[in-house]
């Protein structure tokens, strides 16, 4: 979601294919996440079709982080949540770069973001996720329950704040918000 909204995307967000996933954790996430969800699809709902949904996503994600004449309500990079009028780049930015060499990775030449803009971290917390499991590594498991806890969900709450801040909650909010139940999730899970 964070990345942009695209026409397949915008199908199956629609379609209500694409938190369809969630609806399995739906007893673990807490009732505001659970509320979140049912909101979207009540935002999904209002629309007739996927073009005109896709048309809002783009509008609303445009003026909320990329570009507005008074400014960017939610920046997508945890360096701007540092402290007050952070600017990009900040010291999120350099240590989200020293933990992709750690495991070996590298963001791609095409990307063009910095490395601690929020689907960054999203792709690198299930890096962790993913591998830990499936190799049945705990330390990368633990690595990634330490990451949600204490590296994203502390600015991904200042994000979906910003976001109700702005004109209300709206369907990038209540997004923001069922982001920050799953990563409570992590953070509490004995995974």
């Amino acid at each position: 979601l964070f990345w942009g909204p695209d026409v397949d995307q915008c199908r199956e967000i629609f379609q209500g294919k694409y938190f369809s996933p969630l609806e399995a954790l739906k007893a673990q996430l807490d009732d505001k996440s659970v509320d979140g969800l049912q909101k979207i699809d009540t935002v999904v709902g209002s629309f007739t079709d996927k073009d005109t949904l896709c048309n809002y996503l783009e509008e609303n994600f445009v003026r909320l982080f990329i570009s507005h004449k008074e400014g960017i309500v939610a920046p997508l990079y945890q360096s701007c949540y540092e402290f007050e009028n952070a600017p990009l780049m900040g010291a999120s930015a350099t240590m989200m770069t020293d933990r992709f060499e750690s495991k070996g990775l590298s963001i791609t030449q095409n990307l063009r973001e910095p490395p601690d803009h929020l689907s960054v971290e999203m792709e690198y917390l299930y890096y962790l996720l993913e591998k830990g499991w499936s190799d049945g590594d705990d330390i990368l498991v633990e690595e990634a329950v330490s990451f949600a806890s204490k590296n994203m969900l502390p600015w991904i709450r200042q994000f979906a704040m910003r976001l109700n801040e702005e004109r209300g909650p709206s369907f990038y909010f209540f997004a923001a918000f069922v982001l920050s139940g799953l990563l409570q999730f992590i953070a509490e899970s004995e995974l």
